[in-house]
């Protein structure tokens, strides 16, 4: 099956995207990795399941304001 220019133009384009989406993640993973640590270590003296949401939501509002910039 032939692609057209125009799709062959978006397919480019959305590879491009996740490629510089996922390298500006891998970029950031190590900082995400050491607040969690540090957010884990904090609510852990509260209650271990609220420490655990507190790591994903570091994870997840990191990878929100990586997509952002």
């Amino acid at each position: 099956m032939k692609m057209g220019i125009v799709t062959e133009w978006i397919v480019g384009r959305a590879k491009e995207g996740m490629t510089d989406l996922l390298a500006e993640y891998i970029t950031v993973s190590p900082l995400l990795v050491g607040v969690s640590i540090g957010v884990y270590a904090f609510l852990n003296m509260v209650s271990k399941g609220l420490a655990k949401l507190g790591v994903i939501g570091v994870f997840l509002y990191g990878g929100m304001i990586v997509i952002t910039n």
